[in-house]
């Protein structure tokens, strides 16, 4: 494969980035408007911190070229804009 078919492949992976973003997005929608019904804030540091616990461990597993330091930093990016549409 040369550079272009690379890239090509690139693209196609971000376009499934993007819809599984989207369906990340839209159940926690869901989940605030459960805790908005129950009263229960939108940032929830224990969970938050079980997500980026588990993500390290399985980056970690995954013997990737990116670190689990990398995914963790990914992932704080993810939950912080997710809360956003959260509320």
């Amino acid at each position: 494969m040369d550079i272009k078919d690379w890239r090509n492949q690139i693209d196609e992976l971000n376009d499934e980035i993007i819809a599984l973003l989207n369906k990340r997005a839209s159940c926690a929608v869901e989940i605030g408007k459960i805790k908005k019904a129950k009263g229960l804030p939108v940032f929830d540091s224990v969970r938050e911190q079980a997500v980026l616990d588990c993500i390290s461990q399985k980056a970690g597993a995954a013997n990737g070229p990116l670190s689990p330091d990398s995914f963790k930093r990914i992932f704080q990016t993810i939950m912080e804009e997710t809360r956003k549409v959260e509320k």
